[in-house]
C-alpha cells in the first residue's frame, strides 16, 4: 500500500514538473495578414530540463500555406526553435493553425493559433497601367476592352486592362511594363489581361489569365504593395521580382521558376512556394481539391530541366531560311534607298476543325465541329459550331447527335463547355469526366463516352459536397435538353472527422438499367443501386489507409450484396498505386460501376450479383501519369484464381525531324484472364489504336485492331485523341 502511494506521488510530481518545464510556444507577429501575404511565425519547445529541445513540428490548416510546406506533411525538425512564414490564400476570414511538436523523448505537445485573413484593398490603384509592345513576330491579334472584333496589332499599340491578345503558330509578342518588367506571349497563346493599373506612388496591379498556351515572365524588383499575377486555370502565380514561366496546356497548368520565388495559389483556398530551379505541374486542371493533402497528391514538383535564356536572347527568334530563289539583278540604284517592305498582317483566327466518331444509342455518327474556348473572370465558355452525319456524304443535321435530328441550321450553335469557379463553389457542364467515388471499391472510373453532364463540387470549411448530373443541351431552338446517361451520382464528405480521418457517403444509381442489359442467368435482375461509406487516413506524404464499406441492391429491391475494402493507396514518383484486401458477402461485385459498365451494358452483358455466400480477395493496380505515356492497369479477385484484369494506355510520340509523331491508345478488359495460359480469349475485350496528327490532336487517322473473340480484325479510324 506505502510502495503503490510513493508511485502515486511520484507520477504526479513528473506530471507537475514537465507542466512547468516543457512547453511549446508559438509566436505570431501579428494576428492578422492581407489576402496574399505573409505571416512570420516563431515556433520554441522547451524540454523537461527547462532547456530548448529537439523536436519534429507538424501543422494542420484550413486554408492557406507555409513557405515550408514541409511542415504540413513530414514535418520539419528543429532545435529549441524554428521559424516559418504563414502564407495567406486569396480569400479572407478566419485560419485555424493546429501546430504538434513531438520531442526526442517522444513527449507530445499541441497549441492552436487563430489569424485573421484580411480583404486586400485595392483602392490605391486609381489609375490605368499601360502596356507597349516590345516587339512582336507572326500572327498575332487583340482584342480591346468591350469590342467584339479581333484586330491586327502593330508596334503602336497600347495593352489596357480588359484587353484580350492572341497569337497563332509560329507567332509571339513581348509586353513592355511601365517599371521594365516584360512577358513574352508564346505561340498559340490567348491571354486576358484581367488587370492592369498603377498607384499615384508607382505601385503595380497586374494580373495576366492565360486561357491557353504559356508565357515567359521577367519581372522586376517591386514596391512593397505592388502585386504581379499569372493565372493558369485554377492555379495563380503570385511574385515578387523573379524570372518564371507559366503554361496553361490541355488543361494543366505548369509553373517553371528560374530565379526567385512563386506562390502557386490554387482557387482561393491554399498556397505552395515554387523556388529557383522547380517545374510545378498541377494534375487536376481547372478542378479545386478540398483539403491541403488532397493537393500534395496532386501536384508534382520536379527539377527545372530547361535553361533560362540570356535576357537580351529571350526574346529572339531564330528565323526561318527562305527557299532558295534565283537571283535577280538588283533594281536599286547606286546610292538610292530601298523602299520599307510593308509589314505582314496577322490572318484571320480560325479554331480548328474537330472530326471524331460518336456512338450514342448503338448509333454511329461522324460529328465535325468547331470549338473555341473563352475565360472571363471565373466563367469559362466554349461555344461551338456542330453538325453530324450518319455517313460520309450522308444527310448533314445540326447540333448534338440525338433521336430527333434537327435540320434547322440555328442548332448548328452548341454550348460544349461552361464552368463556373468560384472557389467555394465549382459548377461544370462538359463531357462527362471519370467518377470514382470512396475508395473507389464499388465505383471507380465510370465513364460514358461521347456524354455530357453537369458536375458541381460544393465546398464550406470541412464539408465537401459533389453531385453528377447527366442531362446535356441538344438543341439552343427550340431548346432540348436530354439525358445524357442514365447513371446520377453523388458524394458527401466531413474531412477530420473521426480522429483526424476523413469520413464520408457516397452513392450512384442507374435509372435505366433492365434484365436485358443483364446475362441470361437463373436471376438477371441488374445491380441499380451502390450505397457506401468510408474513411481515410494520410499515413505519409502522399499516402493513405483507408477503409469503405458498400452494398449493392438489384434493381427490384430483392437482394443486395455488401462488401469491404481496407488498403494502402497513394503516389510514389509518376504512379498512383493502390493495394489491399476486401470481403464480399450475398454476391457483392467490386469494380462493378467501372470504365467497363457502359460496354458491358450496351452488349447486354452485365453481370448481377453472382451467387457466392462470402468470399475473401485482393486488388492492386497503379495509374503513372507523363507526358509522353499514360495509363493504368488493374488486377483483382479471390484466393480461388477467379480474377479480373482491366487495362488500359496511351502513348505520345512527339514530332522527331520530318516524322509529325504517332498516338497509341491500348484498352484490355478480361473477367478470365491467363486462363489457360493465354492472355486474349473469348471474353476478352481489347484494341489497339494508332494514328497520325492531321491537325495536331483535333484530327487523327490511322487504323484501329478490335479483339473480336478469337483474332484482330483491322479498321479505318478518323477522329480526334483529345479525350483520354
Amino acid at each position: 500500500m506505502r510502495r503503490s502511494f510513493k508511485l502515486l506521488i511520484l507520477t504526479i510530481l513528473t506530471v507537475f514538473a514537465i507542466s512547468v518545464f516543457a512547453e511549446l510556444k508559438v509566436t505570431l507577429q501579428s494576428d492578422t495578414v492581407v489576402i496574399g501575404g505573409k505571416l512570420p511565425i516563431t515556433v520554441e519547445v522547451t524540454g523537461k530540463d527547462g532547456k530548448a529541445a529537439q523536436f519534429t513540428l507538424k501543422a494542420k490548416l484550413n486554408f492557406g500555406g507555409f513557405d515550408k510546406p514541409e511542415v504540413l506533411t513530414k514535418g520539419l525538425t528543429g532545435n529549441g526553435k524554428l521559424v516559418l512564414n504563414y502564407l495567406a490564400p486569396k480569400k479572407a476570414g478566419e485560419v485555424k493553425i493546429t501546430f504538434t511538436a513531438e520531442t526526442t523523448d517522444k513527449s507530445i505537445f499541441t497549441q492552436e493559433v487563430s489569424i485573421k485573413v484580411t480583404e486586400k484593398d485595392e483602392s490605391e490603384f486609381s489609375e490605368q497601367l499601360k502596356a507597349q509592345i516590345d516587339s512582336f513576330r507572326g500572327s498575332v491579334a487583340i482584342k480591346k476592352f468591350n469590342k467584339k472584333t479581333w484586330e491586327s496589332i502593330t508596334k503602336n499599340t497600347v495593352i489596357q486592362e480588359g484587353d484580350e491578345v492572341l497569337t497563332l503558330e509560329k507567332s509571339y509578342v513581348v509586353i513592355k511594363f511601365p517599371d521594365g518588367s516584360m512577358t513574352k506571349i508564346t505561340e498559340n497563346t490567348q491571354v486576358l489581361f484581367e488587370k492592369l493599373r498603377v498607384s499615384k506612388e508607382g505601385k503595380i496591379l497586374v494580373s495576366i489569365v492565360i486561357q491557353k498556351g504559356g508565357t515567359y515572365n521577367i519581372v522586376q524588383k517591386m514596391m512593397a504593395g505592388s502585386s504581379f499575377e499569372v493565372k493558369a486555370g485554377s492555379v495563380t502565380a503570385g511574385v515578387r521580382g523573379t524570372e518564371f514561366g507559366v503554361e496553361n496546356i490541355d488543361d494543366k497548368p505548369v509553373i517553371k521558376v528560374w530565379s526567385g520565388e512563386v506562390f502557386a495559389f490554387f482557387g482561393n483556398d491554399f498556397v505552395l512556394p515554387v523556388t529557383a530551379g522547380q517545374t510545378l505541374i498541377y494534375q487536376l486542371g481547372t478542378e479545386l481539391v478540398q483539403d491541403i493533402s488532397q493537393l500534395f497528391d496532386s501536384t508534382t514538383l520536379e527539377p527545372l530541366k530547361e535553361l533560362m535564356p540570356e535576357v537580351e536572347k529571350m526574346f529572339e527568334e531564330t528565323p526561318e531560311k527562305p527557299e532558295k530563289q534565283e537571283e535577280k539583278p538588283s533594281t536599286t540604284r547606286e546610292g538610292q534607298q530601298p523602299q520599307p517592305q510593308p509589314e505582314l498582317q496577322p490572318k484571320a483566327y480560325i479554331p480548328p476543325l474537330g472530326v471524331e466518331t460518336a456512338i450514342k444509342d448503338n448509333q454511329k455518327y461522324i460529328v465535325y465541329s468547331i470549338s473555341p474556348e473563352f475565360t472571363i473572370g471565373p466563367v469559362t465558355l466554349g461555344i461551338g459550331l456542330t453538325a453530324y452525319a450518319t455517313e460520309v456524304g450522308g444527310t448533314l443535321y445540326y447540333g448534338i447527335p440525338s433521336e430527333n435530328p434537327s435540320t434547322d441550321i440555328i442548332n448548328m450553335i452548341t454550348i460544349n463547355h461552361v464552368a463556373l469557379n468560384l472557389g467555394n463553389l465549382y459548377l461544370r457542364y462538359g463531357n462527362m469526366p471519370p467518377i470514382s467515388l470512396g475508395m473507389g471499391f464499388s465505383v471507380r472510373d465510370y465513364f460514358k463516352p461521347y456524354a455530357k453532364s453537369f458536375d458541381t463540387k460544393i465546398s464550406f470549411g470541412s464539408f465537401a459536397l459533389f453531385l453528377h448530373i447527366p442531362y446535356e443541351l441538344t438543341k439552343l431552338w427550340i431548346p432540348e435538353i436530354v439525358q445524357s446517361d442514365s447513371v446520377i451520382a453523388g458524394e458527401v464528405e466531413l474531412k477530420s472527422a473521426v480522429f483526424g480521418m476523413d469520413l464520408g457517403i457516397a452513392a450512384l444509381y442507374d435509372t435505366k438499367v433492365t434484365n436485358e442489359n443483364t446475362k441470361p442467368t437463373v436471376d438477371d435482375t441488374p445491380i441499380n443501386l451502390s450505397l457506401s461509406t468510408f474513411l481515410r487516413y494520410p499515413l505519409l506524404n502522399n499516402f493513405y489507409l483507408g477503409l469503405e464499406v458498400g452494398s449493392q441492391w438489384l434493381a427490384d429491391m430483392s437482394k443486395f450484396g455488401i462488401g469491404a475494402f481496407a488498403g494502402l493507396s497513394g503516389k510514389i514518383g509518376i504512379a498512383d498505386i493502390i493495394i489491399g484486401g476486401y470481403g464480399t458477402w450475398n454476391g457483392f461485385r467490386p469494380f462493378h460501376f467501372g470504365r467497363i459498365y457502359t460496354v458491358q451494358k450496351l452488349k447486354n452483358e452485365l453481370p448481377t450479383l453472382d451467387n457466392v455466400e462470402t468470399s475473401f480477395g485482393f486488388l492492386a493496380g497503379l495509374s503513372f501519369y507523363h507526358d509522353i505515356v499514360t495509363g493504368r492497369f488493374y488486377i483483382y479477385g479471390d484466393f480461388s484464381g477467379d480474377m479480373d484484369a482491366l487495362g488500359e494506355f496511351r502513348i505520345t510520340i512527339p514530332q522527331i525531324g520530318a516524322v509529325a509523331g504517332l498516338f497509341i491508345y491500348g484498352y484490355y478488359f478480361d473477367q478470365t484472364p491467363f486462363s489457360n495460359g493465354e492472355f486474349f480469349d473469348s471474353d476478352t475485350i481489347s484494341f489497339l489504336r494508332i494514328t497520325y496528327p492531321i491537325m495536331e490532336r483535333n484530327l487523327v487517322a490511322g487504323i484501329v485492331y478490335n479483339w473480336d473473340g478469337t483474332k484482330w480484325v483491322q479498321s479505318v479510324y478518323i477522329g480526334s485523341e483529345i479525350s483520354w
